[in-house]
């Protein structure tokens, strides 16, 4: 008779699901391809719109990209998910109902980055995350993935979802940062050099923004800023496209760009001083877009691989380019290959203008937009120092040598004397 009793007791725990570890039955999501990019997680922490279209079936996150897929056992059975990874999150826990009994649910707990560790992630870095389910008073299970946190240099472009792509470009927009500590003191540069005295954005005149997007160029290539074509990522995936991207201040100490490191820089530099400035890609390449008035209207390319390029002297100059910068601040190194950029950018617009409306590889990512959506900036975290350029010593040895020059002149000058001063043209 006990017997009897204890038989018909477990038939009811298992008829009612407080027991039994296939009901906790699950299918850990791990990322995309079992990666993580720091730089997305980073990028869309505060987005205000879901990136997935997402329908009654997704719970928790419409963002995540970490959780599980489970079948609900019975009608508004309870679950608890918990997902660990001490060394990029804290514990984080979603707790809900599956609504509907035979439904698969997706659940994604909404995730507790330490994004100050993210921001660090200098190279790619396996990390250890575990999946854990509790579906009502069952037993919780148990599991464990290996993932690769990306390099926080490595940015994610595309991503591969079945027979459909999913458009992670915008994150480029999370490697412009207009609030780096470091360009207060490339801007101070900037007015040292003296092409401009003030920047005033769109204050006064669209002349007057061509003149303050040189005065920018002519600082990059002052401060011998070269094109370097890395572009190539560490660990590789299947699914998911990507692009290595340094950030600012490894740009401007290191003196290196690829199309995509110069065009975040000059971006950044421009809307710093209230300049509407875009990121523009097409296939395999990265280059910048300048608005000439606020209402956007107006809008030059600028081919950033040129910067500190050697060219010969321009012979024509777009019209109205000569009105915006006097001949005496057109530097001999610098306003060559700025002109060729504007002729070769702006080209490019016009050439590529019914592909930007049709075509998902050509996007233009305009900044200021992708802030209002929530894409942030990459901090900085102030691992490395400033390496600042003393320009008023390089005019005072010029100067120098300017003095040289004319005592030399006065001693026993050929009929060419007076042409030093035009040795700019």
């Amino acid at each position: 008779m006990k017997r009897y009793l204890r038989s018909i007791a477990l038939a009811c725990l298992f008829a009612f699901g407080i027991h039994g570890n296939a009901q906790a039955d699950f299918t850990a999501i791990a990322g995309w391809d079992s990666q993580l990019f720091p730089s997305y997680l980073i990028a869309s922490a505060a987005s205000k719109t879901p990136i997935f279209e997402i329908g009654d079936d997704h719970l928790g996150d419409p963002n995540g990209l970490l959780g599980v897929e489970i079948t609900a056992p019975r009608k508004n059975t309870p679950i608890e998910v918990i997902i660990e990874c001490d060394d990029f999150m804290q514990t984080s826990r979603f707790v809900g109902v599956l609504p509907n009994k035979g439904e698969t649910y997706s659940v994604f707990p909404k995730i507790k980055y330490r994004f100050d560790r993210l921001s660090q992630c200098a190279q790619a870095t396996p990390a250890t995350v575990t999946f854990t389910v509790k579906l009502g008073d069952s037993v919780a299970e148990e599991q464990s993935s290996t993932l690769t946190f990306r390099s926080v240099n490595d940015c994610p472009i595309r991503v591969a979802s079945g027979e459909e792509a999913l458009d992670t470009s915008p994150t480029v927009a999370a490697y412009v940062n207009e609030q780096h500590p470091f360009l207060d003191k490339l801007l101070r540069e900037a007015l040292d050099i003296g092409v401009v005295d003030k920047f005033t954005g769109y204050q006064i005149s669209e002349d007057e923004v061509i003149k303050q997007a040189y005065s920018i160029w002519d600082l990059l290539v002052a401060r011998d800023v070269r094109y370097s074509s890395v572009t190539t990522t560490v660990a590789e995936s299947e699914e998911v496209a990507s692009q290595n991207i340094r950030l600012l201040e490894q740009t401007i100490n290191n003196q290196q760009a690829n199309c995509v490191d110069g065009s975040v820089l000059m971006v950044s530099m421009l809307r710093k001083i209230d300049i509407d400035a875009v990121l523009i890609l097409v296939p395999g390449h990265c280059y910048v877009g300048v608005y000439l008035d606020p209402a956007r209207t107006k809008l030059l390319g600028l081919e950033t691989t040129l910067m500190g390029e050697s060219l010969d002297w321009p012979e024509e100059v777009p019209e109205g380019l000569e009105a915006a910068v006097s001949e005496d601040l057109q530097d001999e190194y610098s306003w060559p290959s700025f002109v060729q950029a504007l002729k070769i950018g702006t080209q490019n617009i016009l050439e590529n203008a019914k592909q930007f409306e049709s075509n998902p590889d050509y996007r233009v990512i305009h900044v200021g937009d992708a802030r209002k959506l929530g894409i942030l900036p990459i901090p900085y975290r102030g691992n490395e120092e400033f390496l600042a350029i003393d320009f008023s010593a390089s005019e005072t040895e010029e100067s120098a040598a300017d003095a040289d020059t004319e005592e030399d002149s006065e001693d026993g000058a050929s009929d060419d004397d007076g042409q030093w001063g035009d040795s700019d043209e």
